[in-house]
């Protein structure tokens, strides 16, 4: 899902904390972080703005993908910092609900998330949005 859908959500569902906000978006931090830089660093940036023609992340990129949108790691941080702090914080459920948001709204050609990693590879062939809005607007023209 994109950035701005993502915060409309966070937003509407947690009000305006601004570390429930960071928590939301923080899972695509990981590769918007690193793989900017790792074109630049390959010299292949402008190549690929040039033609569109994105290259494959490597493999490192992914493995913090899987540990970023897993279930399976926010529950574990979640229950750590319960038993530390005493309760559960806002910041573990939304992010949370971006990995339940994402599921649905990646296919298994974009980056789908694996979302029970490191304790299964499974993903949901989901339909992204980019894809629900072309066949939106195609329905719309008929």
């Amino acid at each position: 899902m994109d950035s701005l859908s993502q915060i409309l959500i966070t937003r509407a569902t947690f009000g305006r904390s601004q570390a429930a906000l960071l928590a939301y978006l923080a899972p695509d931090i990981p590769f918007y972080a690193t793989y900017p830089a790792w074109l630049i660093s390959n010299g292949q940036l402008k190549g690929a703005l040039e033609t569109n023609d994105w290259p494959v992340a490597p493999k490192w990129m992914h493995w913090l993908h899987h540990i970023a949108h897993s279930l399976s790691v926010v529950a574990s941080v979640m229950i750590i910092a319960r038993l530390r702090q005493g309760f559960w914080p806002l910041w573990g459920r939304s992010w949370a609900l971006h990995i339940l948001i994402d599921i649905p709204t990646h296919s298994q050609r974009n980056w789908a998330p694996q979302f029970l990693w490191p304790f299964s590879s499974v993903t949901v062939d989901g339909v992204s949005w980019p894809e629900l809005l072309v066949a939106a607007f195609h329905r719309l023209r008929r």
